[in-house]
């Protein structure tokens, strides 16, 4: 095995790394969005059949 020498070593580009912590945010995002879309649904549906709480 060659050993490189430091301008080498300064040329080397990395590669994708899928880590613990952005598959965590990942996770966090997905669930964010579904809790979203089920806040929304809820609303539209109860604006639809005239179930909202009045404002006074």
């Amino acid at each position: 095995m060659k050993d490189l020498s430091v301008k080498e070593l300064k040329n080397i580009k990395g590669g994708f790394s899928l880590t613990s912590t952005a598959i965590k945010y990942v996770g966090d995002l997905i669930e964010i969005l579904i809790l979203a879309g089920r806040k929304l649904g809820s609303s539209l549906r109860r604006i639809g059949s005239g179930d909202i709480c009045p404002l006074e």
